[in-house]
């Protein structure tokens, strides 16, 4: 047996064997998430915890950036999600620590909630926290003109929506293309809003349609990658696959991916913990952090 597959196999036996530990663990009443990131996170990132990006309470960040990084790393901004309602940057170490592993410099911000805001205020919380990632990535070896933003779920949303509508990033003064593309994993991107808590949160129903990332396709958007599992039983896969469509026949690059069988939450757990699916999400985002509008202009896909 050749020594890589040596290697192949050992790691295997590694990720069983560590998956079987979670499991008795989380069994027996632990957390999930803090036992992964027992098991899991590596020592090859450094966190820069809490920092200010706004007034706000909520306006804080954590910067994730490889312990050797060299400057001019790229620099991706995540959003998680919650349904607007609930979420915590401190939740995505794991995926810190992923995106750290490919070279990346990981923005991760909390942002305002509903109830205690409504729409659009996590939409201006991104904003201001892609600002902040522009003015300082540099402090943390990233590039400041190598920016993407990422999101899941309603963070999914909310990027597509700081990708179609640029009022949203012009008004916390960034510049027009400063952003090299954006990537929205398992997020309600064109659908309406039917669910009472949603139609609370997105405020008047007057007002609806600017919430409605389709709403804003114009064919001159940055380019776009949306991701999807076809087993979301939350989102269904057809939001993202209906934006991209919509995308490109106004003559704009989008590209919608679908994983067969991938769910709502795994979807992100592929991202962030890769050796537990088959699902090439990372490796996805790479590609796409790499070269935005060469990953995206290549259509509708399938894995």
């Amino acid at each position: 047996m050749s020594a890589t597959r040596i290697q192949v196999v050992r790691n295997a036996r590694v990720m069983r064997a560590a998956l079987l530990v979670f499991l008795a663990l989380a069994a027996a009443g632990c957390s999930p998430r803090r036992v992964a990131e027992g098991l899991l996170l590596g020592s090859q990132f450094v966190r820069t915890a809490n920092l200010a990006y706004g007034e706000q309470d909520r306006q804080r960040l954590d910067v994730y950036r490889p312990r050797t990084v060299r400057q001019g790393a790229p620099v991706v901004v995540f959003l998680y999600g919650g349904r607007w309602q609930s979420g915590s940057k401190d939740e995505y170490r794991l995926l810190g620590d992923a995106l750290t592993r490919r070279g990346m410099v990981a923005v991760i911000p909390e942002y305002r909630l509903y109830p205690q805001v409504r729409f659009p205020a996590w939409v201006q919380d991104a904003a201001l926290a892609v600002r902040w990632a522009r003015d300082n990535a540099a402090r943390y070896g990233g590039d400041p003109d190598n920016l993407v933003v990422v999101g899941h779920s309603a963070g999914a949303h909310t990027a597509a929506l700081l990708a179609l509508d640029e009022r949203w990033l012009r008004e916390a003064g960034v510049p027009a293309g400063a952003v090299r593309g954006f990537a929205a994993l398992a997020g309600p991107v064109d659908t309406v809003w039917t669910d009472a808590d949603v139609q609370a949160l997105m405020g008047p129903a007057e007002g609806w349609p600017a919430t409605y990332p389709a709403t804003h396709v114009d064919g001159v958007e940055p380019p776009l990658l949306l991701l999807h599992g076809s087993g979301d039983r939350t989102v269904s896969p057809q939001s993202s696959a209906r934006l991209a469509a919509r995308i490109r026949e106004r003559g704009g690059c989008a590209r919608a991916i679908l994983y067969p069988g991938v769910g709502h939450v795994q979807i992100i757990v592929a991202a962030a913990v890769p050796g537990t699916s088959s699902a090439p999400v990372l490796g996805d985002l790479t590609t796409f952090v790499r070269d935005p509008r060469a990953m995206a202009c290549r259509g509708e896909s399938a894995r």
